[in-house]
């Protein structure tokens, strides 16, 4: 989902003024920036050389032959409309049923009315006759607002919809929530910025459930959520490999990653890893995103050059793919029409970088991972199933991108071509290896200790959230037997470890053997994992030190590494600061100071964050740092100016000209005097900054001086002003 630049619309007559800026925006940006003799280019008509009329709609099985997937494998498919409408996520539970979350309130029409209708489900789908297709679906969840993500626990589903984090329950064993109770409060930026909300859910190694666009993860214990800050990441859709380490992105970078749960040894002198290469390559035109009137963004083919709508990921860990998948990480493009595949340089943990696999093509000389000839291919999600296959969620309508984001070039081509009707559809895709047992590879564990033995990285990872939430301490002693037996994998002894971790049952016999093993992996968590066996989470023990000495002076390279850092500086902190939410003393002295700085911290995490970030550093390609910046704490009525009515063209921080930044600040004058007052305020006494107060008269007065003025300013004008 493309996320260039945001104005809301709440009611139809703000979907009409919201309708009238973007046009004037076009002007100003045309001549600010895409202008090319003259003519603006955002009234461009382009796509026409590629487009012929309304683009067609295809049935699953017209659509089926249309992929094109490299030698060796194909594509499947597993389930389409009416079973599924409009899928953003699917999940595998430990049966073999496929749960989907459905946001059919998403993009109804182009205007994007009746977006929190609740008229969304979660899906549960079955494949009775186990030829890998689905035969049946029943509704868990009904009247839902665009539910955006499922994890099984123990006792039944939590359920992530706009608003809050639910508890589901099926008491009665039909596959339907009959208890449903709000947990905690999730996702609330969605009921105005469906884009930028948490969504994920994904148990780890390290046994927290993480998840997208949150700067928390958390734990379910006896029935209740524990919550830890942590980092925040990604924007939508997260996934983990074998060595724990996160996987996420956003929607201009295909893939990120960090080892925070291994202290961060990897990337080495790094905090994380961000793939440079944006490019992608469709056997599709795809000439629908927001910013195709610029010509250097297409191809001569009519193929968006370098991604701008990259969503859900997930990372092959198993055997069914082969040895020469192990460890690629395949990410959607739902605006491109594209899963690009990118295969790690080296075997980890010497893993530097990826590659994306790129493949020749006679039409399209080269062609990404998977591509379609099918334009309303909208592939937004990504997971491995516990058949060790890739399934893909394609939300299948012909507009993605949301009101919020939307130009007037893309508007128009998005009428002109069809692409806002026929949304009543979704299809769940699977790439697999030709020649693949499914049965087989679906075949349950007997038990969970020996699905901790599995080669597939799904089960291992399903029996250890069973194990962990469950509270199986009757496994204890198989747990550590498996985590010193020598002659299994060390996948599932690490696994076994962060196990009896959680379960507090995690022996020093096992620690101490593992620090002697041959497997570096192994070696490394039982560095990681020493102080936990010790009780002493914090601290490295002591008595386990002249191993770590001996472990040190070793010739192998990260466990080494390891060694000496602990050896010298004991583990790192490893808790996550959370931000501190504190005024500064001129606000904290004056009561109404108070409460419109409280009130817009509010407003600014449902609103702003999203693209500012809860630090207030911004997010590289859209949006600009708020913390220390003059345009923040210099003149109140530039920052006034800038939001009612937003910036165009390049701008300079700090006298630094600004890069890599989209071309228009969009204008907030859709928000209520004391709104933008609150939010002002805020920021400009949030983090670092100090400020004067701004009020809500201020706004007004401006807007009564300003009353006339429709378009963005620029940053000549603002000086020219006096601003």
């Amino acid at each position: 989902m493309v996320s260039i630049f945001e104005i809301s619309r709440g009611t139809l007559k703000m979907i009409k003024y919201t309708i009238v800026i973007f046009a004037t925006l076009g002007l100003v940006y045309g001549q600010e920036k895409d202008s090319k003799d003259g003519k603006n280019l955002i009234d461009s008509t382009n796509w026409r050389e590629f487009v012929k009329g309304e683009i067609p709609v295809y049935s699953p099985e017209e659509s089926l032959a249309m992929f094109r997937v490299p030698s060796g494998f194909k594509v499947e498919l597993v389930a389409s409309e009416p079973m599924v409408l409009a899928p953003v996520f699917a999940e595998f539970d430990g049966e073999g049923r496929l749960w989907v979350c459905e946001m059919q309130g998403y993009m109804r029409d182009v205007d994007g009315s009746d977006e929190h209708a609740k008229q969304s489900r979660v899906m549960v789908l079955e494949d009775l006759d186990g030829d890998g297709k689905m035969d049946k679906a029943t509704a868990f969840l009904e009247s839902s607002d665009n539910p955006r993500s499922v994890a099984f626990v123990e006792g039944g589903v939590l359920v992530a919809e706009t608003n809050q984090l639910l508890f589901c329950q099926d008491t009665d064993g039909d596959l339907k929530a009959d208890k449903v109770e709000k947990i905690l409060n999730y996702a609330e930026s969605a009921h105005e910025n469906i884009e930028h909300a948490e969504n994920g859910l994904h148990f780890a190694l390290d046994n927290w459930i993480y998840n997208s666009k949150s700067s928390y993860r958390f734990k379910w214990k006896d029935a209740k959520i524990v919550r830890d800050h942590t980092l925040s990441r990604g924007q939508w859709g997260f996934s983990s490999d074998a060595y724990g380490r996160k996987f996420y992105n956003d929607n201009s970078n295909w893939l990120a990653s960090d080892w925070q749960a291994y202290d961060f040894q990897w990337p080495k002198g790094k905090e994380s890893f961000r793939l440079e290469d944006k490019t992608f390559f469709a056997s599709t035109t795809n000439t629908n995103y927001n910013r195709n009137y610029n010509l250097d963004d297409m191809d001569k083919l009519g193929r968006q050059k370098v991604i701008s709508s990259a969503s859900g990921l997930a990372v092959n860990h198993g055997e069914t793919f082969g040895p020469d998948w192990e460890g690629a990480v395949f990410a959607s493009e739902s605006a491109g029409c594209t899963v690009a595949a990118f295969q790690p340089n080296q075997k980890f943990p010497e893993t530097t970088d990826y590659k994306q696999a790129i493949y020749p093509d006679e039409k399209w000389e080269k062609v990404s991972f998977l591509t379609t000839a099918n334009p309303r291919f909208r592939p937004v999600n990504t997971s491995f199933g516990p058949d060790g296959c890739l399934y893909i969620v394609d939300m299948c309508r012909g507009n993605v991108q949301h009101k919020r984001f939307q130009t007037p070039y893309l508007r128009k081509q998005i009428l002109e071509t069809g692409l806002d009707k026929h949304i009543n559809r979704g299809r769940i895709w699977r790439v697999a290896p030709i020649g693949y047992n499914r049965v087989k590879a679906m075949e349950k564990p007997a038990s969970l200790i020996e699905g901790l033995k599995s080669q597939n990285l799904w089960w291992r990872l399903y029996s250890q959230k069973k194990i962990i939430q469950g509270n199986k301490i009757e496994l204890a002693n198989d747990l550590n037997k498996l985590a010193q037996q020598i002659t299994a994998s060390p996948y599932s002894r690490v696994h076994a470890m962060w196990a009896l971790s959680e379960l507090g049952e995690l022996e020093k016999d096992t620690i101490k053997e593992a620090l002697k093993d041959e497997h570096w992996f192994v070696k490394l968590t039982g560095i990681r994992l020493a102080g936990e066996a010790y009780d002493q989470g914090a601290q490295f023990p002591e008595e386990l030190k002249q191993g770590l000495k001996v472990l040190s002076n070793s010739s192998e390279g990260i466990s080494k590494d390891y060694a000496q850092s602990v050896l010298t500086n004991g583990y790192p902190k490893r808790e996550i600061p959370v931000p501190k939410l504190k005024a500064p003393s001129h606000i904290e002295q004056n009561q109404v100071y108070q409460k419109l700085w409280s009130e817009g911290h509010k407003h600014y995490m449902n609103i702003c964050s999203g693209c500012h970030q809860e630090n207030g550093n911004g997010l590289a390609g859209l949006a600009p740092t708020l913390d220390h910046s003059d345009w923040v704490t210099g003149s109140k009525e530039k920052l006034i100016a800038s939001v009612v009515h937003g910036v165009s063209g390049p701008i300079h921080i700090n006298e630094k000209l600004a890069t890599g930044l989209p071309p228009i600040m969009p204008p907030h004058g859709h928000l209520s005097d004391q709104q933008l007052s609150e939010i002002l305020t805020y920021v400009r006494n949030g983090w670092t900054n100090t400020g004067s107060v701004i009020s809500a008269n201020d706004i007004k007065d401006y807007r009564e001086r300003n009353k006339e003025r429709l378009l963005p300013w620029t940053e000549s004008e603002l000086k020219a002003a006096g601003f």
